[in-house]
C-alpha cells in the first residue's frame, strides 16, 4: 500500500511541474522543453559521434630464417641478411589462444563410472541375485494370496 501511496506522490511531483509557473508566467516544464533535448534519430545517441578516428597504428615485425632454416620473428631490426619487414595493423581481431588437448581433458570432469553402468564385486553380485529372486518370490506369494481371495466369492 506504501510503494502505492509513493508512486502517485512521484507522478503528482514530476507532473505538477507542467502546471507550476516559474517567475516569467510560463509552466516551468513544456511538452517542447522536454522534446528538445532528446536525440532527434538514434545515431546521436552513439558515443563517439564527433571524435575523429584515430589513424591506425601499425607494428613492425622483422621475419628471416637462420642458419639452420628456423623461421625467426622479432618487433627489433634484425641484422640477418634477407631479413623481411611485415607491417600489422594493430586495429585486428583477438583470437583465444590454442589450448592443447591435455590441459582442456583436466578441466572437463570425467565420471568415475559410465552412467547407467554399474561395477560390482562377484560377490555383490550374488547378494544382489539373492535379492531379486527373493522379491520374485515375495510378489508371487502375495499374486497366490489375492487371487485366493478373489476366487472365495466365486466358490
Amino acid at each position: 500500500m506504501k510503494i502505492k501511496w509513493v508512486i502517485i506522490a512521484v507522478l503528482l511531483a514530476c507532473g505538477g511541474l507542467f502546471f507550476v509557473e516559474g517567475p516569467d508566467g510560463a509552466p516551468l516544464m513544456t511538452l517542447d522543453k522536454l522534446l528538445e533535448s532528446l536525440p532527434g534519430s538514434p545515431s546521436e545517441m552513439l558515443p563517439g559521434k564527433d571524435v575523429i578516428p584515430a589513424a591506425p597504428v601499425v607494428t613492425r615485425i622483422y621475419k628471416w630464417k637462420d642458419k639452420d632454416g628456423v623461421w625467426q620473428f622479432s618487433n627489433l631490426a634484425a641484422d640477418e641478411e634477407g631479413a623481411e619487414i611485415m607491417e600489422i595493423d594493430n586495429q585486428i581481431n583477438i583470437v583465444q589462444a590454442f589450448e592443447p588437448a591435455e590441459a582442456v581433458a583436466v578441466k572437463k570432469k570425467v565420471p568415475k563410472a559410465i552412467p547407467g553402468v554399474m561395477t560390482v564385486s562377484p560377490q555383490e553380485a550374488a547378494d544382489l541375485l539373492d535379492t531379486v529372486n527373493n522379491l520374485q518370490e515375495t510378489i508371487d506369494q502375495r499374486k497366490a494370496d489375492m487371487d485366493a481371495i478373489t476366487n472365495m466369492g466365486n466358490d
